[in-house]
């Protein structure tokens, strides 16, 4: 048994598993990362993942928006879902407002190398606003498609360790992962 990330596409589970194989306490321990079509598939998943394989699950989500009242409300309905499947103990639902690849816009060093032409100032700033259609936006202006491919085949060279550093959001992930990880081999801290 170990423990699953579900996230919502490609681009997002890209992301958590090149982050999950640069933290030197996650990587090589058999963490599993789902993506599926969008919040409603990886919830869907999630609670699947909790009722018929008993493994923890993390469910990292596009909050698409910036209103703590309505990202509170959108893990409500999670929470209820999941709840029908185990103890909250088992589970957490992490939003990342707006969208996981804003993580990418954290850290100016690590986004370039990503990126098949230099963003603009502009895309810079809206980058952490709406970071997928930026994104987009941005290998359509430099010719390379299809979108999310070539920025998927981008992110595995990437080293995104530095983003446990920079982005705070993480650390209820990583707590989660580490515990649940410890809870499972006896007689090693988180």
């Amino acid at each position: 048994m170990s423990v699953t990330i579900v996230t919502p596409g490609d681009v997002a589970g890209k992301l958590m598993r090149r982050l999950v194989e640069g933290h030197p306490r996650l990587r090589g321990r058999g963490i599993q990362i789902i993506s599926t079509d969008g919040n409603s598939g990886a919830s869907r998943w999630a609670r699947e993942l909790l009722y018929k394989e008993r493994v923890p699950v993390a469910v990292v989500r596009d909050a698409q928006t910036f209103s703590p009242e309505l990202i509170a409300e959108q893990c409500g309905w999670v929470h209820l879902f999941l709840s029908q499947a185990a103890p909250p103990s088992e589970w957490l639902i992490l939003p990342i407002a707006p969208e996981i690849a804003v993580f990418l816009f954290r850290d100016e060093h690590l986004l370039r190398p990503l990126l098949p032409v230099s963003p603009s100032f502009e895309q810079l700033i809206r980058g952490r606003y709406e970071p997928n259609k930026v994104l987009a936006e941005i290998f359509a202006q430099a010719g390379e498609q299809p979108f999310p491919e070539a920025l998927r085949r981008r992110l595995d060279q990437a080293d995104l360790s530095s983003l446990w550093a920079v982005a705070p959001e993480l650390r209820p992930l990583e707590e989660f992962l580490l515990g649940k990880l410890a809870a499972q081999q006896p007689g090693t801290a988180p």
